[in-house]
C-alpha cells in the first residue's frame, strides 16, 4: 500500500503517470534477483487514481458551499501553426472559501471542464450543497451568469462581489496614462474609492474637476453604477473583497499540468488528479496517510473491493470511423486536432489511425501559447 500511496502523493506534485510508475516498479524490485521489468506507461497508475483518490480525498471532502466563495479559472490553449487560429483544449474551474467572518480559507474544490462558459460554471456550482453569503470572482460574465441562474436573481440574490485590487488596478493604469503625478491628491482618494460610497463619490467627483484626468473620467465612468452599487452594499458582507487567494493555487495547477495538457483527455480522471493537487495544496498529501486509509478500505472490503477504473473510459465512436470521443477536450480543439493528423498523413502517405492518436500529432504541429487569466 505504501507504494500506491507514494504514487498518488507523487502525481499530486507534478509528477507523471509514467514517472510515477517507473518508481513503484524500482522500489517493488528492492532486493529482488529477477531482471528488473520495463514500464512503458502509466496506465497501473491511472488505474490506481480511479480505485483509490477516493479513498485518500475523503479525510477533506468538502460536503457544501463555504459562507464566502471566491471563483476563478484557467485555460489551457493551443495554437494551430497553420491556420494561425487558438483553440481551448480545457480549462480547470477553482473555488476558495471562508468563513463568514472571512478567515480560515483554503481551496475548496478544483474540477476539469471542456470550457469555462456559463453552462460549465453552472454544472460546477451544482456540484455541491449550500448557498455563500457572497461570491468574489473578476468580472468574468460566465460566472456571474451561473451564479444568478443558480442562486436567482433580484432581492434575494447572492451578492457578487468583484474583485477591488482588479478593479483599482485599472484605475491606475487610467491615472498613470493621464501623467497624474503621485503626489497629486487623486492617487489617495482612488486608493479609498472602493471601500464606502463616500470614498466612491469623493474619487468621482474629484476625477471629474481635474483636467488632466481624460482617461480616469473614462474608468470612473465604465464603473460609476457598479461601483455606487457595490460600496453601498460592502459593509454588509463578509471582508472579503479580492480573488487574490486563488491565484496560487490556479499557478500550481497551471505547473502540474501545462507541459503535459495534450496528454490529458479524459475529464474524469482529469477531476482524480486535480483532487491531488487540491491535497497537495492543503498540505494534506502524506503517504503515510494514504496508505493508511488505503489499507483500511481493503480491509472493510476483504481485499476485493470493486474497481471502478473502466468505468472512466471515454467512448469510442462508430467502429467504421474508430473516432474517439474525449470527454474532456472542448470539441473546436478535438476538430482541429483532427484535421491536422488527417493532413499530416495524406503528406507522409500512411494510412488512417484511430482518433486517439490525436493529441500527439497536434502537439507536433503546434506550439504552446500562454494563458488568458
Amino acid at each position: 500500500m505504501r507504494e500506491v500511496a507514494t504514487a498518488l502523493v507523487n502525481l499530486g506534485r507534478g509528477m507523471s503517470y509514467t514517472d510515477a510508475a517507473k518508481r513503484v516498479r524500482m522500489t517493488a524490485n528492492v532486493g529482488k534477483t529477477a531482471a528488473l521489468r520495463e514500464v512503458v506507461n502509466g496506465q497501473t497508475v491511472a488505474e490506481w487514481m480511479a480505485d483509490f483518490v477516493p479513498v485518500v480525498a475523503a479525510r477533506h471532502q468538502e460536503t457544501e458551499w463555504p459562507a464566502v466563495l471566491v471563483l476563478d479559472s484557467t485555460r489551457f490553449i493551443w495554437t494551430n501553426n497553420r491556420s494561425g487560429q487558438t483553440f481551448d483544449l480545457f480549462s480547470v474551474l477553482a473555488a476558495y472559501g471562508y468563513d463568514k467572518d472571512g478567515e480560515n480559507g483554503r481551496l475548496w474544490k478544483l474540477a476539469a471542464a471542456p470550457t469555462n462558459d456559463g453552462p460549465a460554471w453552472e454544472e460546477f456550482l451544482a456540484s455541491l450543497p449550500g448557498r455563500p453569503l457572497s461570491v468574489v470572482c473578476d468580472r468574468d460574465y460566465g460566472i456571474i451568469g451561473a451564479v444568478q441562474r443558480h442562486w436567482g436573481r433580484g432581492k434575494n440574490a447572492v451578492p457578487i462581489q468583484l474583485c477591488e485590487f482588479h478593479i483599482i488596478e485599472k484605475g491606475r493604469q487610467a491615472l498613470r496614462k493621464d501623467g497624474v503625478e503621485y503626489d497629486d491628491p487623486l492617487w489617495e482618494l482612488l486608493h479609498a474609492a472602493l471601500q464606502s460610497r463616500a470614498g466612491w463619490d469623493a474619487f468621482d467627483a474629484a476625477v471629474t474637476d481635474h483636467p488632466a484626468a481624460a482617461n480616469g473620467r473614462k474608468w470612473v465612468a465604465y464603473w460609476r453604477r457598479r461601483m455606487r452599487a457595490q460600496t453601498d452594499r460592502r459593509p454588509s458582507l463578509p471582508p472579503v473583497y479580492g480573488n487574490g487567494a486563488i491565484e496560487e493555487p490556479i499557478r500550481r495547477v497551471r505547473a502540474v499540468l501545462e507541459s503535459r495538457r495534450w496528454t490529458f483527455r479524459n475529464r474524469a480522471r482529469m477531476d482524480l488528479l486535480l483532487e491531488l493537487v487540491r491535497l497537495a495544496h492543503l498540505r494534506a498529501d502524506d503517504a503515510g496517510v494514504y496508505a493508511i486509509d488505503i489499507r483500511a478500505h481493503l480491509a472493510k472490503h476483504a481485499g476485493m473491493p470493486s474497481r471502478r477504473y473502466r468505468a472512466l473510459y471515454d467512448s469510442w465512436g462508430p467502429k467504421t470511423s474508430q473516432q474517439r470521443t474525449y470527454s474532456l477536450w472542448s470539441t473546436p480543439a478535438e476538430k482541429a486536432a483532427k484535421e491536422l493528423r488527417n493532413a499530416a498523413r495524406k503528406k507522409t502517405g500512411q494510412p488512417p489511425k484511430p482518433a486517439a492518436s490525436a493529441g500527439a500529432v497536434a502537439q507536433q504541429e503546434a506550439e504552446p501559447v500562454g494563458i488568458d487569466f
